[in-house]
């Protein structure tokens, strides 16, 4: 399954609990190991980590981050406060 969003592009949750939800960075793509495709992904405002399906995103149009040249190559590099879906 092909992966519709890439590294360094921002995106939101998909169905936000707040009504001003943080903006996140697409830091990594992961290999395919489900049925759905799977990112890490940071927040802009916030740092936090996690990893999380396609559907629980969406992406921004016209927005990506100045976090791209800052974000970890590998799969093994910092996986801190780790979600999986």
């Amino acid at each position: 399954m092909k992966h519709r969003f890439e590294v360094g592009q921002s995106v939101l949750p998909a169905h936000p609990r707040r009504a001003d939800p943080d903006t996140y960075v697409i830091v990594q793509v992961l290999p395919e190991t489900s049925h759905e495709p799977q990112y890490r992904i940071k927040g802009s405002s916030s740092g936090v980590e996690c990893v999380v399906c396609e559907r629980q995103i969406k992406g921004i149009r016209g927005r990506s981050s100045h976090l791209r040249a800052s974000l970890p190559r590998f799969e093994s590099e910092r996986m801190d406060h780790v979600v999986w879906c």
